[in-house]
């Protein structure tokens, strides 16, 4: 209990000598959007993070304080709020990922001044690593877990969440200096990699990254032939459903991309200059994270598959509102038939092959023309299905305005293919259209037929169990 105080009225202390900033009121934040029900039954759950000038969580909150709405193509729409929970991540735990920046600038002290001491307790890295073992040992929940990433010119010690802390305080103790050829700052690409460690862990998903410096990348580096950059990973954190708190520790640290990571992923960006206050944000942070409430409430069915989710809440202060961006983890964001969960369950077990037959023949038994999206290669290989329904036409391309939005494919680029309800049956039609990989700019469809945009596949599936191109019934 001693510890805590010491830790809270540490971070006091931060707050009032402006380390970092904080607002001169409460302040709400969307901290991570949970989607994966919504191809089920519409549904979405919010964490939402409510804090006082002080950046301390606001406890006691009731449901009515609350209200949700989403974008949708008439603007935005009030949703449903279908359940309400408070403090719900001490029930349910917490993942952190710690990220640690292990570049050459670490073993600096507080000041840049000194580089080259051997004296290891002045090293910005052994403040670090103290940050981290305090939280560790402050984290009492059973059910909470946690992970531990390292990067310079490369991504290091990479452990999942866990419930033992001793792995992870083995691991840490293993972070050693690099040789010049490694003290580089891999730092977007290390996020990109804490990211995808994390997109299979279930329930509330933090990373804490801290970095001393800015993104630093070695050229033509061997760890990274496939570079994501800072907008890709914040996408994948987006889709991913992670919320990512910053630190920067230095006076050379990125505020302004740091910032945007923090903001736009539901985070929050801390500048600190006194390495000997790193204990009291990761404290804060976490304070922050379990004191958050839990909002599911129904989806709009609007289109694109990049959704706006906005909340406002009514503070003694007056109306304080925040918006997110969130990926709906459906057909791209078109409407779609309900199917059976152990169907969705199976999807991600199977071989891609068994994946794209399995469900055609799920659909052929609907007896509803769809779309299968293939999406991404390697570790984002995503598999989605669309049912087309009464549609008599169907845009495919990036642009928001289509029917069925593909985001995060650069491959796309400007191409836009059309599918038509034509003559009985359907065709596509297109510029730079690939269908089955040879070129045409038009052709009628038959079940099996694959579309190729950039790396994403669409197959088509006329519903009926035949491959004539002709239309089905509607069931």
């Amino acid at each position: 209990m001693g510890k805590r105080l010491f830790l809270f009225f540490s971070a006091m202390l931060i707050v009032f000598a402006g380390i970092w900033s904080v607002s001169a009121e409460d302040s709400i934040r969307i901290s991570q959007v949970d989607s994966r029900t919504l191809l089920i039954n519409q549904q979405v759950k919010a964490y939402i993070s409510v804090t006082d000038r002080d950046g301390r969580p606001v406890p006691g909150l009731g449901r009515n304080s609350f209200s949700m709405s989403e974008s949708s193509d008439s603007g935005m729409v009030g949703c449903e709020i279908l359940s309400f929970q408070e403090s719900v991540n001490i029930s349910g735990g917490i993942n952190i990922l710690f990220v640690i920046d292990n570049s050459g600038s670490m073993y600096w002290d507080s000041s840049g001044r000194v580089k080259n001491s051997p004296d290891e307790k002045i090293w910005r890295i052994t403040f670090a690593k103290d940050a981290v073992l305090s939280l560790l040992k402050d984290m009492k929940n059973p059910n909470d877990r946690a992970g531990l990433l390292s990067f310079n010119v490369k991504t290091q010690l990479a452990v999942r969440p866990t419930k033992n802390r001793v792995e992870v305080e083995r691991d840490l103790a293993q972070i050693k200096k690099p040789s010049e050829e490694e003290a580089y700052t891999e730092l977007y690409e290390a996020l990109y990699e804490a990211i995808d460690l994390l997109k299979t862990v279930r329930g509330r998903k933090v990373i804490i990254l801290l970095s001393d410096g800015q993104n630093f990348p070695l050229e033509n580096n061997p760890s990274f032939p496939e570079r994501h950059g800072m907008d890709q990973a914040i996408d994948f954190a987006l889709h991913e459903g992670i919320s990512v708190y910053t630190l920067g520790l230095s006076g050379r640290a990125d505020r302004k991309n740091l910032g945007s990571i923090a903001r736009e992923t539901g985070g929050a960006y801390f500048s600190v200059y006194d390495p000997k206050r790193l204990s009291s944000l990761y404290f804060l942070i976490h304070e922050q994270v379990m004191g958050e409430y839990l909002i599911t409430y129904r989806a709009t069915m609007g289109t694109g598959e990049k959704r706006l989710a906005h909340v406002e809440y009514a503070s003694s202060e007056g109306v304080l509102s925040t918006e997110r961006y969130y990926y709906s983890g459906t057909l791209l964001g078109m409407p779609q038939e309900r199917f059976d969960l152990m169907i969705l369950l199976a999807i991600p077990l199977a071989a891609a092959v068994m994946i794209l037959l399995g469900a055609l023949k799920f659909e052929k038994k609907k007896g509803v023309p769809s779309l299968i999206v293939y999406r991404g290669t390697g570790k984002r290989r995503r598999v989605q299905l669309l049912t087309i329904g009464d549609r008599d036409s169907v845009t495919i391309s990036a642009r928001e305005d289509a029917d069925l939005t593909i985001t995060g494919d650069s491959g796309i680029g400007g191409n836009e293919v059309k599918i038509e309800k034509k003559d009985g049956g359907y065709r596509v039609s297109g510029s730079n259209l690939t269908v089955n990989n040879r070129q045409a700019r038009s052709r009628v469809l038959k079940s099996g037929d694959s579309i190729t945009l950039g790396s994403t596949s669409v197959v088509f599936d006329e519903g009926s169990g035949k491959s004539t191109g002709k239309s089905s019934k509607r069931t």
